[in-house]
């Protein structure tokens, strides 16, 4: 669809604030030292995709009394369903044009950028999944929708690795959900299938209140193992050594992420007590072990 944006507030000024916001926390993201691995082009444009990511994440998750979130929210998903025509006010923000700089020149399809504002403005709700194929498609949006954008950044063929990038994201997601139930609890979101809940007997109230039984733990590994399974697939996937050197970033991620993946079970789904996170010298020994791996095969 082309045109102009019509259903957000006329003139709404661009959100610098957040914007500045968003920049420092993907300057603190665990991802971030991962950009190192690319080309100065490729780093740049990474970096400043992540700050739109965190940009309309922040939107949905943040309390702002300063601005209409929804509105803001609305802005974005306006541009996109129009082919990156920008909303009122928006003509000569910098920011905005950079985005759709990146995503013209990159050859990236509006309607990946609007799957994640599709998945932040629903985080806006009060969040509850029917069942496992709900919850896979708000991975998409929240993660794999990112991961298909990061392929062409990074230099790779979307349509060749984008099942890639969608089990990647996936796996991710699954592995957010795992290690955030007590940070979502607070926010009365819930990302577990309603299905698997009553299957396992757990309750609403035992997933807000953090009441963590046996059904409960059940559930847990249950989506871990889903989650496991993802970043084996994903893995197999990336067998070709073109592509695992175009893809080093996204590797660097994933092996950040799966050791976080792992030591949440290992602290046997404890997350509502302390959030799992890993300490510098873990992260620092996982990405270690990935450049020894680099340099051995001459990556």
């Amino acid at each position: 669809m082309t045109g102009t944006p019509s259903d957000v507030t006329p003139s709404l000024p661009f959100d610098t604030t957040g914007l500045e916001r968003a920049r420092r926390g993907v300057r603190d993201s665990s991802f971030y030292r991962s950009f190192s691995l690319l080309s100065p082009q490729s780093r740049d444009d990474l970096y400043d995709f992540y700050v739109f990511c965190r940009l309309v994440d922040d939107l949905a998750d943040e309390p702002r009394e300063e601005i209409d979130v929804r509105s803001h929210l609305a802005a974005w998903a306006d541009a996109f369903a129009h082919d990156f025509a920008p909303p009122p006010g928006w003509e000569e923000a910098p920011f905005f044009l950079r985005t759709v700089e990146i995503a013209r020149r990159r050859q990236i399809p509006a309607s990946l950028y609007g799957e994640i504002v599709r998945g932040m403005r629903d985080d806006l709700q009060t969040v509850r999944i029917p069942d496992t194929p709900a919850l896979l498609r708000y991975c998409y949006r929240a993660a794999g929708a990112v991961g298909r954008i990061c392929v062409p950044i990074f230099g790779g063929d979307l349509e060749r690795l984008g099942p890639y990038a969608d089990l990647l994201g996936e796996a991710f997601q699954l592995t957010n959900i795992l290690r955030d139930l007590a940070q979502d609890a607070a926010k009365n979101r819930i990302y577990l299938p309603a299905d698997r809940m009553r299957h396992f007997g757990v309750s609403e109230q035992d997933v807000l209140n953090g009441h963590l039984h046996a059904g409960l733990r059940a559930l847990l590994e249950e989506i871990w193992e889903h989650s496991e399974e993802d970043y084996k697939k994903a893995g197999e996937l990336l067998s070709d050594p073109a592509d695992r050197k175009t893809m080093i970033a996204a590797r660097a991620m994933e092996t950040v992420y799966h050791a976080l993946h792992h030591k949440i079970r290992r602290t046997g789904f404890d997350v509502y007590r302390r959030r799992v996170a890993l300490g510098p010298l873990e992260k620092a020994g996982v990405l270690f072990r990935l450049w020894r791996e680099k340099k051995a095969v001459g990556l």
